[in-house]
């Protein structure tokens, strides 16, 4: 029974595979048009907005730089959100550095046992957000075409997760953290090269997810005719192109929304890292949603106060500086070329360990 299961989930998979390599060539042209645009905006937005908050936060974490400033943020850690000292890094970077970055620290602080698996499960929660380089910068001024938009949609995803942790602790067993906190003296030159090469993997990692989803987004285009329904998917797949989309259907308060949800992109790359730490993918999903919702409202009411124009229905595509695209594509070879270098000598180190142990 229990092969034959086995046989028919092989089979169905290789149709698919069929399926979408028939429509790949067929509609090869619209694939390779969203690919094309999804790689400038690796190359113009998330390389240059991201990887340099993904480099410092995993140095400061692998170093123990953060531990002075853990002792001084306990008493604001667990009164405010009932979680120990050592999240405050999460907190701070989560929201500053964008997506993945949040999620990379609370990785890291659970494999060292720094947290324990409920504080993991609170701090995703709600410190998985967009960086103020994306949201302002990107989706405000470039998409939009408005700064003062950019600044509303950043203070509405902030206000929202920030509401949703205080609410988690409110019904989170509360838990004594009164512990002293030490710093690591580690090695700074080997967590500069950890920290380069975590680094590395994860911006890759990034933007392969980004190539893949607009693949699959041109494919999308040319077999949904309706607009509305079209809208609806390219605004809740992949969040850089679903900002224009959502402008679109419902101007800031929906951008806001689309933003703190991230998109099912986002949740694929998030993913992994939160099954290391023994949290669902439902329960984080449905905080997805808490924080999206909360979002939406809050733009909302910020905009009861002040009027702030979008160019919604015009271009809202993102006009990209082609200057520095090659520079972005010569930091991924380099990240490539570190990978290797390092992957090569580990491989030799354990050779040498091989021989003459």
């Amino acid at each position: 029974m229990i092969r034959k299961k086995y046989k028919f989930v092989n089979i169905s998979v290789l149709v698919f595979v069929i399926c979408i390599g028939g429509m790949l060539i067929v509609k090869k042209t619209q694939v390779a048009d969203e690919v094309s645009r999804s790689l400038a905006v690796c190359g113009e937005v998330l390389i240059p907005s991201i990887f340099p908050f993904m480099m410092l936060s995993s140095f400061a974490i692998k170093s123990g730089v953060f531990g002075s400033i853990n002792r001084i943020s306990a008493p604001f850690m667990k009164k405010i959100f009932g979680l120990p000292a050592e999240c405050f890094s999460c907190l701070f970077f989560g929201f500053i550095g964008g997506y993945p970055v949040g999620a990379s620290i609370v990785s890291e602080l659970y494999e060292k046992k720094k947290i324990t698996e409920k504080d993991a499960r609170h701090i995703f929660s709600f410190c998985v957000n967009a960086g103020p380089a994306f949201v302002v910068t990107a989706a405000g001024e470039m998409m939009l075409r408005s700064e003062t938009a950019g600044v509303v949609m950043l203070v509405s995803v902030c206000f929202a997760s920030v509401i949703t942790g205080v609410v988690f602790s409110l019904f989170k067993r509360k838990t004594d953290y009164e512990r002293i906190i030490t710093s690591e003296k580690n090695n700074l030159s080997q967590a500069l090269v950890d920290s380069a090469f975590a680094s590395s993997k994860g911006i890759i990692s990034v933007c392969t997810w980004v190539l893949i989803f607009s693949a699959f987004s041109g494919l999308m285009q040319s077999f949904i005719k309706n607009e509305t329904l079209l809208l609806v998917y390219l605004a809740f797949s992949e969040v850089t192109t679903g900002i224009g989309s959502a402008a679109k259907l419902g101007g800031i308060p929906l951008v806001s929304a689309v933003i703190s949800f991230g998109g099912i992109c986002v949740m694929c790359q998030i993913l992994p890292i939160i099954k290391k730490c023994g949290v669902k993918a439902s329960e984080y999903l449905a905080f997805r949603i808490v924080n999206a919702v909360l979002s939406f409202f809050t733009a909302k009411i910020i905009l009861l106060f002040i009027d702030v124009p979008i160019n919604v229905f015009a271009d809202t595509e993102m006009h990209l500086w082609s200057h520095t695209a090659p520079s972005s594509a010569i930091l991924l070879i380099m990240c490539a070329v570190l990978i290797f270098d390092i992957t090569s000598g580990q491989i030799k180190k354990l050779k040498i360990y091989d021989i003459t142990g």
